[in-house]
């Protein structure tokens, strides 16, 4: 089967994007659309420890995040359809499968794991979508054929609206991204990533560290942390891991 592949930017290419930004923008005086001089009264997004620029102040989260979610939005449905390729035990693997029949080896059961996958994610992007709607005194969602595919889209569409007006939009944010790496573990095992510590840099207040969970993804070169966005190299963060230890 041929696997999904989003025509959005990157997780990898937003992250190389806006550190460049914010590399700039320490660099430059305030001006009208730049990132205005850091000050302690500046607001942070509330998924990242990023300050939010001059014309995000009305805003929960900051673009990166935001391009982030949507990224995630507009991926699931397609890798949910990769994944039912996985239902089946074998598959993909070069197991063979195998009929049920006299004299032959019992077909296997299905992967349930698989199947619990793809129905938690249909269920959680549904719940979201409902709870939108309850917010915007709007009726509740009704879908003509694919549940998944029009909650996906009805998410992304709103979420202009979420990243300025919904309260819970970083819990929202953190399922479906969870979501999302649950799902491309499952379709490409090796290169799930694994918990390996939690991050050791600076927190925003320069004294206690990020303490965000970190994950590597085998063959890496370089670990990111998910919520400061400090980029490691392995030998930089085994020296700066057992320091904090």
């Amino acid at each position: 089967m041929t696997r999904h592949t989003a025509s959005t930017i990157t997780d990898d290419a937003l992250d190389a994007l806006y550190a460049r930004l914010d590399a700039y923008g320490r660099q430059q005086c305030t001006t009208a659309g730049r990132r205005a001089e850091a000050t302690e009264e500046r607001p942070t997004c509330c998924i990242c420890p990023r300050l939010l620029w001059a014309d995000e102040l009305d805003r929960y989260v900051c673009r990166p995040c935001e391009q982030r979610i949507t990224n995630h939005l507009a991926q699931l449905p397609g890798l949910v359809r990769d994944l039912h390729g996985l239902v089946l035990p074998g598959r993909h693997t070069g197991e063979p499968t195998y009929r049920n029949r006299v004299g032959m080896t019992p077909a296997a059961p299905l992967r349930l794991d698989v199947l619990d996958v793809i129905t938690t994610v249909t269920a959680t992007l549904d719940s979201w979508l409902r709870d939108w709607h309850e917010h915007l005194s709007w009726d509740a969602p009704a879908y003509r054929t694919d549940p998944l595919t029009e909650a996906a889209a009805a998410l992304c569409t709103n979420t202009p609206w979420a990243v300025e007006r919904h309260p819970a939009v970083a819990e929202f944010a953190t399922e479906v991204a969870e979501l999302h790496r649950t799902v491309t573990g499952l379709l490409d095992p090796a290169k799930r990533a694994r918990r390996i510590g939690h991050c050791p840099a600076p927190g925003v207040d320069g004294q206690q560290s990020c303490g965000a969970v970190l994950r590597y993804v085998p063959g890496a070169t370089t670990i990111t942390c998910s919520w400061c966005r400090t980029t490691w190299d392995t030998l930089d963060l085994s020296a700066a891991l057992a320091a904090a230890a």
